[in-house]
């Protein structure tokens, strides 16, 4: 049974349509052979991972990355079929889990790769060697590109594990300063360097793969195989303040409802701390959402959401579960539907907008939707299934 009903308190839509837009749109950057791979970590960076992942798979998707293995043991019970990359560190004890659900593990050492290895009883883990090229995280040291080789290589011939490829993540890719350019070009140099040493030497892989979103779209590299694109996506740039060559849509709206309206005299505070208040008589509506919902606190004040097409100011500081908005010159009734990520009228609030105003990324504001805001899946303006896992 599809269940279409939710608690419209607050909720996040999440279009289907718009998803599959951007997806069509990315195709057109890659370039040779390279395939489109999807990263689905972090629940879909918000939006729902089975979701997303359902969808992408529709649409001739056949890789995905994740963060960790309960995410790629989610997808596997969801019926995904596709190849799922982990892209960081998993137990080594967790060998078995990992090749009974044909699950890729990312190998960063000659020494997880032993651990790994010798937790692989019935069969050997799939697996990608990861190089560190410059990000100072995970991966093989390239600093010497014959002895990177030669770890390489050694992990290739452990009997429990089965390489399949080589990869490697750009740091800076979404920045067109020139030093950052030069790094971005010396981290390309370094793994395809590795990988031509290991063609000399008669070694290669299925995949070598070092675009992400970024990288992909100012950089597109047919020598890549795959392209991991995750925040483009979603609808949502890798650096706002570098123009796209394509045309994305956001993915995800946040939509609440107004619970109560005041109408406050001049001299009244307005939330905790008493850090608003009001100058003239100022008509007050309270909004139930807070940041346990995963709406910033740090917007107390600087905020603004969309209600009937006109931009409302956030009064005072932000509460856990509510926080009220100046609604003097805006006609509006309890029960009315308010736009706080998402596009009402002429005005446009974006996920991008919200973290240029705290000093943070798309990213992190996407991906800190809390549980208890459902997921309202839609397609074409139609509402064809709720997620809700409060």
């Amino acid at each position: 049974m599809i269940i279409t009903d939710f608690l419209k308190r607050t909720w996040a839509e999440i279009h289907l349509d718009r998803l599959s837009d951007n997806i069509s749109a990315i195709r057109t950057l890659l370039c040779g052979d390279t395939e489109l791979l999807a990263v689905v970590k972090a629940n879909g960076y918000g939006h729902d991972d089975v979701t997303i992942a359902r969808r992408c798979e529709e649409l001739g998707i056949k890789y995905f990355a994740v963060s960790n293995i309960r995410e790629a043991e989610k997808l596997r019970k969801s019926g995904l079929r596709g190849n799922i990359l982990i892209l960081g560190y998993t137990p080594p004890e967790y060998a078995e889990e990992l090749s009974e659900n044909d699950i890729i593990q990312t190998v960063f050492s000659v020494e997880y790769a032993k651990k790994l290895s010798s937790y692989a009883k019935s069969a050997p883990v799939r697996c990608h060697i990861k190089l560190d090229t410059g990000m100072s995280r995970i991966g093989l040291c390239t600093d010497d590109i014959s002895a990177c080789a030669d770890e390489a290589e050694q992990i290739a011939d452990m009997s429990g594990v089965l390489v399949e490829g080589l990869f490697t993540h750009l740091s800076a890719a979404d920045s067109d300063e020139p030093s950052d350019c030069d790094f971005t070009a010396a981290q390309r140099e370094r793994i395809l360097a590795v990988d031509r040493e290991l063609r000399r030497r008669g070694r290669s892989f299925r995949h070598l793969h070092f675009l992400n979103s970024a990288g992909g779209t100012y950089i597109p590299d047919g020598r890549s195989t795959l392209a991991r694109f995750g925040i483009m996506l979603y609808g949502l740039y890798p650096n706002p303040a570098l123009p796209l060559p394509i045309k994305i849509k956001p993915v995800m709206d946040i939509k609440t409802v107004i619970s109560m309206i005041k109408t406050l005299p001049a001299g009244k505070s307005v939330s905790y701390g008493r850090t608003f208040e009001t100058e003239k008589e100022t008509t007050v509506a309270t909004l139930p959402i807070g940041y346990a919902d995963g709406y910033p606190r740090l917007l107390s004040g600087i905020g603004h959401v969309i209600i009937h097409g006109k931009k409302a100011p956030i009064l005072g500081r932000i509460c856990m579960d509510q926080l009220m908005v100046d609604i003097t010159d805006i006609p509006a009734e309890e029960g009315d539907v308010v736009t706080v990520i998402g596009t009402e009228g002429n005005e446009t609030i974006t996920a991008d907008d919200i973290a240029a105003q705290i000093g943070t990324i798309g990213y992190e504001i996407v991906c800190n939707v809390s549980k208890r805001v459902p997921r309202v899946i839609m397609d074409n303006g139609k509402v064809v299934h709720v997620v809700d896992n409060y």
